[in-house]
């Protein structure tokens, strides 16, 4: 029986640790596309009717679902300068995607639904 040593075997991994950050906010900045197409041809049906509040709540939930993606995938460092640095990193690059989505959500709701 042979027994591989992890450091010596040097394998491409697509979905290894390095990736699920960038995975999980590109699925973030995908999410505001879906939910605009859906939530905008429903309301064009008059099957749902948006208020201010029900979109307040959809845009808590993307705020929180951003957070726990920066809980759960950003590394924790014991120094306070690189934990900051990797803060405004993820807060740019968010900030980024999230526009990203919105210019993207705006023209397939045109595409599909029309001015």
């Amino acid at each position: 029986m042979t027994v591989q040593n992890s450091d010596t075997t040097t394998r491409s991994d697509p979905t290894g640790v390095g990736s699920r950050p960038v995975l999980s906010m590109l699925s973030w900045a995908a999410s505001i596309l879906v939910l605009n197409v859906l939530l905008t041809g429903l309301e064009r049906r008059q099957a749902l009717t948006l208020t201010g509040p029900f979109v307040a709540l959809i845009a808590g939930a993307l705020l929180l679902w951003a957070v726990l993606i920066y809980w759960w995938q950003v590394p924790a460092t014991p120094s306070i300068a690189r934990r900051v640095t990797y803060f405004i990193a993820y807060v740019a690059v968010m900030a980024l995607l999230g526009l990203i989505g919105v210019w993207a959500a705006f023209w397939a709701t045109v595409a599909i639904h029309g001015l």
